[in-house]
């Protein structure tokens, strides 16, 4: 027996069996161009109770039973006197089944009450119910929807949105016995009652969105309703817009809910994003002092690329992230993506390196008539260390000082990492003396800048130097392997009295002959 349908589909019907075109008339009616609701007959699923049995109007897959009182199941029915028993196994389906006409796209909601029963002549696992659609009584050609495996053995109601792609002629019920067992062959024991009356024509929403940006008001949402057939109501919230279409939206959650003139509502959430566009800016210096090619570059992420960059106050924006051949100074940049989402970038600072300078030369002239120890020694500062050195055009090094060198004018040059150079000159000229060391014979370190320090005059070049003080006991009370070394008076941070103390004094002269020395210096205080 074919389905009602609306009250339209029964017109139908009766107008075509008292034309007599009853073939013609009943496949217009049950089958139209448009979703309907679609009238379920006996969905309360009454009949007389028993084994094997379906309720009239439906059809039934195997053995399904008329509850209560079949098979141990003694539950009361949650709606009139009777409902329908499945329990399946891997090798024993039971469903029941009714001749609907389902369209393809169409949205449609049912509700049914359920329940598990543990023991049904078998040992069960579960309930698991599976609506099916198809164009046979229990065809399973594509599965609508499904409760999983549930465990309550009370009734509780269950209610289903379903998207059939496809035509078809037949629902399905089923026990779905999809989980395996290890308690009796029958894994689904379920029990169905009060199917709703009719598989309610159910809006489908989609939404179109047009977000904000942060701090702003200036998203949009949109509903679109399709598979229906007849004007829905629509209501957002917050606000309470009756359009379709809502605008001046800040960030947020918002909900649309479409109710059919059937009573069945759909809700879907719209979530507006405050789009945020952020930078991390780049400064990269120039690499020499005044080369006035610094570079500003961002890396923008977030918001709707691409983006655009209006550098320094200008009203032509650029897709390059990037701004070379800067001078010094500051800037800024005012990014905004393609739905005019901005960040102000201010007070971008370009600072260029210092150049490279000579803060110091020291040098040390040619100690006496015959030798050839001059030395030059730089201290260097900005620019970007390591420096390297090179003296008369030579070979580049990294040690900042020149030894053993003649008299004369000697001319350097300094270049750090970036090759930045700073150049300059430095005289070296010769002590006309004999080529000796000579060592004092008193001193007075008390401090008033006037001969305070013991130390060898060395008129030579040396080498493998050695100069110790002792007392007259022996004992060391101040050793230097440097020429320039020179002793305070001290002995471990304590001033030693007045008194005559022995030297000894080991070298090498400029002529590669070793020399030693011996005397004695009177400590005055």
């Amino acid at each position: 027996m074919k389905p009602l349908l609306l009250k339209y589909s029964d017109i139908m019907y009766g107008v075509c069996k008292h034309l007599a075109a009853v073939l013609f008339c009943t496949m217009s009616a049950l089958h139209p161009l448009t979703a309907q609701n679609i009238l379920l007959k006996n969905p309360s699923l009454e009949g007389t109770p028993g084994q094997g049995k379906v309720p009239p109007s439906w059809r039934g897959r195997n053995t399904p039973d008329i509850q209560p009182g079949t098979l141990n199941i003694t539950q009361p029915a949650s709606d009139g006197a009777t409902y329908i028993g499945l329990h399946s196994g891997p090798a024993w389906l039971e469903s029941i089944s009714q001749e609907v006409p389902l369209i393809g796209g169409k949205s449609y909601t049912v509700s049914m009450d359920l329940a598990y029963a543990p023991e049904y002549a078998f040992l069960a696992c579960y309930a698991n119910l599976t609506v099916y659609g198809g164009n046979a009584p229990s065809d399973t050609a594509e599965r609508l929807a499904s409760t999983g495996a549930f465990f309550h053995t009370n009734w509780k109601r269950y209610t289903f949105v379903f998207h059939p792609t496809r035509n078809y002629k037949f629902i399905t019920f089923m026990a779905d016995p999809a989980i395996p067992c290890d308690k009796s062959i029958y894994g689904s024991a379920l029990l169905i009652d009060n199917i709703s009356a009719a598989l309610l024509e159910t809006p489908q929403l989609s939404l179109t969105l047009k977000h904000t940006c942060k701090g702003e008001r200036t998203g949009e949402a949109s509903v679109s309703i399709t598979g229906v057939t007849s004007n829905c109501t629509i209501r957002w919230s917050p606000g309470g817009e009756t359009t379709s279409r809502i605008t001046g939206l800040a960030p947020g959650d918002y909900e649309v809910t479409v109710t059919h003139p059937n009573g069945v509502s759909v809700t879907k959430r719209a979530t507006i994003i405050g789009k945020e566009v952020k930078s991390k800016v780049t400064v990269t210096p120039s690499p020499c002092y005044g080369d006035n090619n610094n570079t500003i570059a961002l890396e923008t992420d977030g918001g709707t690329p691409p983006y655009r960059y209006y550098f320094n106050g200008s009203t032509s924006g650029t897709y390059t992230p990037s701004f070379p051949k800067l001078s010094p100074g500051n800037y800024s940049v005012l990014v905004k993506d393609e739905e005019n989402c901005a960040e102000q970038l201010d007070r971008i600072e370009v600072v260029e390196p210092s150049p490279v300078s000579i803060a110091g030369v020291r040098k040390k002239d040619v100690s006496c008539t015959t030798t050839m120890d001059g030395k030059i020694m730089l201290d260097i500062t900005g620019g970007t260390p390591p420096y390297a050195y090179s003296l008369d055009n030579g070979h580049w090094q990294g040690d900042s000082s020149w030894s053993g060198l003649d008299a004369g004018t000697f001319h350097f040059k300094v270049k750090d990492a970036h090759s930045c150079e700073v150049d300059g000159s430095a005289d070296i000229i010769r002590n006309v003396r004999e080529c000796a060391v000579f060592v004092p014979t008193a001193f007075s370190p008390n401090g008033d800048g006037q001969n305070d320090l013991f130390r060898a005059k060395v008129h030579d070049d040396v080498h493998d130097y050695k100069l110790e003080v002792y007392t007259r006991w022996g004992q060391t009370v101040f050793s230097t392997n440097s020429p320039d070394g020179a002793w305070d008076g001290l002995f471990k941070g304590k001033m030693l009295p007045t008194a005559a103390y022995v030297w000894v004094l080991l070298y090498t002269d400029s002529k590669q002959q070793a020399r030693k020395q011996t005397g004695s210096v009177m400590l005055i205080r």
